[in-house]
C-alpha cells in the first residue's frame, strides 16, 4: 500500500508540474494569405490584450522561413508579435519586432517597427538562425519602447502616447508588406507570463 501511495503521489507531482508549463503555440501563415492563423486554435485564440508594461516571449522560425520573392519585395518587413498602444489602432501608435528572411546570409534580420503618430518606423537590431530559439522583449516606459533581444541587441524608440491608459490590443504574426506568403510558414512563439 505503502508503494502505491508513494507511486500515486509521484505521478500527482509531474502531472500538476505540466499544467505551469507554457506550450509553444504553432502560427502559420498560410500560402496566398498575409494573416497567421493558430494551429489547432480557433479564432478567439488572438483576441487579446497587453497586461503589463512588459511583453515577453521567444520566437523560432523553421526553415519554412525561406522564401524568394525574386523582386524588390524581398526586404520588406513582415511582424512578428507586439501591440497597439493605448487605445490606439495599430496604424496609429503600435510596437512589434518585425522580420525578413536575407537571401545573402541565409539568416532572418529582426527589426524593431513601429507606428508613431501615424508615422511609421523601423529599424534593423540583428540576425537570428533558422531554428534558433530567440527572446524578445518590449518594455513601456513613459517616454519610449525599449526593445531587446536574447537580452543584448537593443534599440530605444521614442513613445509618441501622451495618455498611457486605455487598451493595448496584441498583433500577431503577420507577412507583408504587398506580397502574400508565397509558401506555409510556420512560426513558434512562447509568451512568457
Amino acid at each position: 500500500m505503502k508503494k502505491l501511495y508513494i507511486i500515486l503521489i509521484t505521478l500527482f507531482a509531474f502531472s500538476c508540474s505540466d499544467m505551469y508549463v507554457i506550450p509553444e503555440t504553432h502560427y502559420i501563415i498560410q500560402e496566398g494569405d498575409h494573416k497567421s492563423q493558430v494551429v489547432g486554435g480557433f479564432f478567439g485564440d488572438k483576441m487579446r490584450s497587453l497586461k503589463s508594461d512588459h511583453f515577453s516571449f521567444t520566437a523560432r522560425f523553421d526553415e519554412t522561413v525561406v522564401y524568394d520573392l525574386h523582386n524588390e519585395n524581398q526586404h520588406d518587413i513582415n511582424k512578428l508579435m507586439g501591440f497597439a498602444d493605448a487605445n490606439n489602432m495599430h496604424q496609429d501608435n503600435s510596437i512589434r519586432f518585425g522580420w525578413c528572411y536575407n537571401l545573402e546570409t541565409g539568416k532572418v534580420d529582426i527589426f524593431g517597427y513601429a507606428y508613431l503618430d501615424g508615422e511609421r518606423f523601423y529599424k534593423r537590431i540583428t540576425d537570428v538562425a533558422v531554428g534558433e530559439t530567440a527572446q524578445y522583449d518590449i518594455y513601456l516606459t513613459d517616454e519610449s519602447y525599449e526593445l531587446t533581444v536574447n537580452g543584448t541587441h537593443d534599440l530605444s524608440i521614442p513613445r509618441k502616447v501622451k495618455n498611457n491608459r486605455g487598451i493595448y490590443y496584441m498583433l500577431f504574426p503577420y507577412f507583408g508588406g504587398n506580397e502574400v506568403a508565397p509558401h506555409d510558414i510556420n512560426i513558434f512563439i512562447k509568451e512568457k507570463m
